[in-house]
């Protein structure tokens, strides 16, 4: 057991992670991306959202080989 297992609370479901995008801490996240980062690269950052798009269908691809 690691110590950052220790530590947690046993009825602790999630954990946050930090989004790669903005860092802030996210319950889920999507190829490392939270959710208001997916909404804002949707509605003013369409170059960067179908960047992340080919780098979620690779994730896919690679998850089902």
């Amino acid at each position: 057991m690691t110590a950052d297992v220790a530590e947690r609370p046993e009825d602790a479901l999630a954990e946050p992670v930090p989004c790669s995008r903005c860092s802030n801490a996210a319950l889920l996240t999507i190829v490392g991306r939270c959710a208001d980062c997916i909404s804002d690269m949707g509605r003013n950052f369409p170059d960067e959202r179908e960047a992340w798009k080919q780098e979620l269908t690779r994730a896919i691809e690679n998850r089902s080989a």
